[in-house]
């Protein structure tokens, strides 16, 4: 459970933040992860990419999708996360942006990677370079984030969004569906007109649109993990939309 409070100079004396604990337990109860612009084509090296439907105000959020049949994230196993890039949201989920706090941040004391060895927060009474270097990763990721965001936008204002469909099937005969999540409509993609291709084009957002669309080809390295982790029944067949991907 988050625990937020404001970094404290005495209260905080003693902690420390270690990257590496942040990376092995990066969201393992999280299936989704989200992501900034910037982020996209690191990640799809890895996880299939997809937009995650915000309830409150009906926009897009670009996400990494790595975990299927259960809210546990398939990267993380024995004490490391096994991935060639790891979400920022995740690394630095023990802390926000707060300007009552030292620094300018905010911590989640019940973060594992705030309890134990790593870099000190505060010397002398005061935040040390890591602070800065925390609030500089975390202002960063926010306009990162809002960019991707103005992404998603102009993908949903030309009509190329599509909801996701994924199903599973389990060999114990357990079926699973992953709602709320969509994908690139790639009849729709390809039906564009030329103006909208060259506004699309010179904006980056037709790039970062083929990148989402040819990263659900690592649906299939999250089956694997799944079936690899012996967590479970493993998962017979999987589906995007009427399209059968085993």
């Amino acid at each position: 459970m988050s625990a937020l409070v404001a970094l404290d100079p005495r209260r905080h004396a003693a902690m420390r933040f270690d990257p590496a604990a942040a990376a092995a337990g990066a969201g393992a109860g999280q299936r989704i992860a989200q992501l900034g612009l910037s982020e996209l084509a690191l990640a799809a090296a890895d996880m299939p990419l997809c937009l995650a439907k915000e309830a409150q105000t009906g926009r897009f959020n670009p996400v990494a999708l790595m975990g299927l049949a259960a809210p546990r994230n398939l990267f993380v196993a024995g004490g490391r996360f096994h991935a060639t890039y790891l979400p920022r949201a995740l690394l630095l989920g023990a802390f926000r942006l707060d300007p009552a706090g030292a620094g300018g941040l905010a911590v989640d004391e019940a973060e594992p990677a705030l309890r134990g060895d790593g870099t000190m927060l505060i010397a002398a009474g005061a935040p040390t370079a890591l602070v800065d270097e925390v609030r500089g990763g975390l202002e960063r990721l926010v306009a990162d984030v809002a960019a991707a965001r103005a992404l998603a936008d102009a993908l949903a204002a030309h009509r190329l969004l599509r909801p996701l469909g994924l199903a599973l099937r389990l060999d114990d005969g357990a079926e699973h569906r992953l709602d709320g999540l969509y994908t690139i409509d790639e009849d729709a993609l390809h039906a564009l007109d030329e103006a909208a291709v060259v506004t699309l084009h010179r904006g980056g957002q037709l790039a970062a649109a083929a990148v989402i669309a040819a990263s659900l080809a690592q649906l299939e390295r999250l089956r694997q993990l799944h079936d690899a982790s012996g967590a479970g029944a493993r998962i017979a067949a999987l589906h995007v939309a009427a399209d059968e991907l085993a």
